[in-house]
């Protein structure tokens, strides 16, 4: 599991840097074609492997594709909706995507019970490829200012407004810490469950429905709240301690029953922690630097995860699970506190306060 990480991290990491550079100049519409064209031909690496490697380079590809595509949708979202109907959008989008988590999840766990994996790779494939027309059908537009030649100083200059402005600082430490321990718990949940739980099979997969159960409910409340524009930061530390708390029950316990709820509960943290995230920077950010912002942001945090994922990797069999998973709750829980009383201390902007360029 953590080699898989890995290798799902670190074309993530390089690809989303170099998306930040093209999707402020190019088309964040065709650029999502081309994320998709590559999640489609993850499946049948995957399927037809005959050994690890090949699920790693399935891994490989599924990595350099959400790199195309979370700066794309980030950029695309903030060029199609006003500043007060960001959080709306963005939890709209989650909405879909945590319904999708559900959905698959559970139908997958029930193709294992009644087919083979063959029949899941197969479904798989065909959504996937679907998702490609749906995304021709999106406009194709494009940010209005200047496009000056591309250099590596622009990913100094995301980095360096991400890190001048107060909240969006908070929230790169907030984002970047958390992930970090949330990888942790993502490497060691089949060891848990298999040994802990003493579960098999398909109930990992019920496990990470429950998950997304939870995960829709956030999104759902995100995207009808009419309070969230301007507490966007607040909402992602909050979220971080929710995941935390979840985590602590789900692993604290350790009941298969009090598990699904447990990671629900975390799953509606997950609602909180991304959606307010990217409507965040879509709102303070000029829009000419959305991409390389949101870049940097999904670049710190693949870069944690990578990180716990090599030292997992080290440290092997020394690794006690349902210990080093607790901690890590505990730690999500401190850090989103943290982060909520950094906050507290600082005045919120308005909805058209954006950080100079």
């Amino acid at each position: 599991m953590a080699v898989l990480g890995a290798s799902l991290s670190l074309p993530f990491i390089l690809g989303s840097l170099l998306q930040g550079l093209i999707v402020d100049r190019w088309s964040p519409k065709w650029l999502s074609v081309i994320g998709y064209l590559l999640l489609t031909a993850a499946v049948p690496l995957a399927w037809f492997a005959t050994s690890l490697m090949g699920l790693y380079a399935s891994a490989l590809v599924v990595g350099a594709a959400f790199a195309t595509i979370e700066p794309s949708r980030s950029a695309l979202t903030g060029l199609l909706v006003d500043g007060p109907g960001l959080v709306k959008a963005n939890g709209t989008i989650s909405i879909a995507f945590q319904l999708s988590l559900v959905v698959g999840t559970l139908g997958s766990g029930y193709l294992l019970e009644i087919s083979s994996a063959d029949a899941v790779y197969a479904i798989s494939a065909g959504l996937a490829a679907l998702a490609i027309p749906l995304v021709l059908a999106i406009p194709d537009v494009r940010q209005r200012g200047e496009q000056p030649a591309m250099s590596l100083e622009d990913l100094r200059t995301g980095a360096r407004t991400a890190w001048h402005h107060p909240r969006l600082r908070i929230l790169l430490l907030v984002t970047g810490l958390g992930w970090t321990l949330i990888n942790v718990f993502l490497i060691l949940e089949p060891l848990f469950v298999q040994h802990t739980l003493h579960r098999e099979g398909n109930a990992l997969l019920y496990l990470w429905a429950a998950h997304g159960i939870g995960a829709l409910s956030g999104a759902l409340w995100m995207a009808h709240s009419k309070r969230a524009t301007g507490r966007e930061a607040s909402m992602v530390c909050l979220g971080v301690a929710v995941v935390g708390a979840g985590v602590v029950v789900y692993t604290g316990v350790g009941i298969y029953l009090v598990a699904l709820g447990a990671a629900a509960l975390a799953g509606s943290g997950f609602g909180l922690f991304f959606p307010p995230l990217l409507a965040y920077i879509q709102r303070v950010v000029p829009e000419d630097q959305t991409g390389r912002v949101t870049s940097m942001f999904v670049a710190t945090q693949e870069s944690m995860g990578l990180l716990s994922s090599l030292v997992l990797l080290i440290l092997g069999v020394h690794v006690a699970v349902r210990p080093t998973i607790v901690v890590c709750g505990a730690l999500l829980v401190l850090i989103g506190a943290i982060g909520l009383r950094a906050l507290r201390g600082l005045q919120e902007p308005s909805e058209d306060d954006r950080t100079p360029a």
